[in-house]
């Protein structure tokens, strides 16, 4: 299991309540027992807490050491591939949870790092994949948010985007049926 050492805990501590433990990237031991029935919801709300903390510590567009870890160290990379593998059963739903409240509460831009769009491009991937999966909400929520953000920022439809080898099927067509060169991943 990682440990993220935090700085910032010692500061988060005084908003949470108490004494604010290295936090852990979420994992079940059962591998049976259902993501929302363990701690796995709690653990990501506190890394979400902390870095929501944190950012208000620090200067606008400064990043925290929290913040800078989860970049560095690709947890929200494992977070989607946690979230894939359904790894437990039912943690797709809960990194979709994770991901949109992140996004949509950390105001620090965060879709133009690699380690945050590339994560992002899986679950879009990912999303819809299944019909009657009963994560209809969650996937709604989470393109809602991506939506949110493109809009005031309209550069950030190039990461979500990328523009990659052509792929007819995939094609982005303008009204008037001419290629406006972007390729869905």
């Amino acid at each position: 299991m990682h440990r993220i050492p935090c700085r910032a805990r010692r500061h988060a501590a005084g908003a949470l309540g108490g004494d604010v433990p290295e936090l852990p990237i979420p994992v079940s031991a059962d591998e049976s027992v259902p993501a929302r029935q363990t701690d796995i919801p709690w653990r990501l709300k506190q890394m979400l807490d902390i870095l929501v903390y944190e950012e208000k510590q620090h200067p606008v567009g400064e990043a925290g050491p929290c913040l800078e870890y989860l970049l560095q160290h690709k947890v929200l990379e494992t977070l989607s591939t946690l979230g894939k593998a359904e790894y437990p059963p039912g943690m797709r739903q809960q990194v979709l949870l994770f991901f949109s409240r992140v996004l949509s509460q950390v105001q620090h831009p965060l879709l133009h790092y690699l380690n945050v769009h590339r994560p992002v491009q899986k679950l879009l991937q990912l999303s819809g994949d299944r019909l009657g999966s009963g994560m209809e909400k969650e996937e709604v929520q989470f393109v809602a948010v991506l939506c949110t953000k493109i809009k005031q920022d309209p550069t950030l439809l190039a990461y979500i985007l990328e523009v990659s080898s052509p792929r007819p099927s995939l094609c982005c067509w303008d009204m008037y049926g001419v290629s406006c060169g972007v390729w869905l991943i």
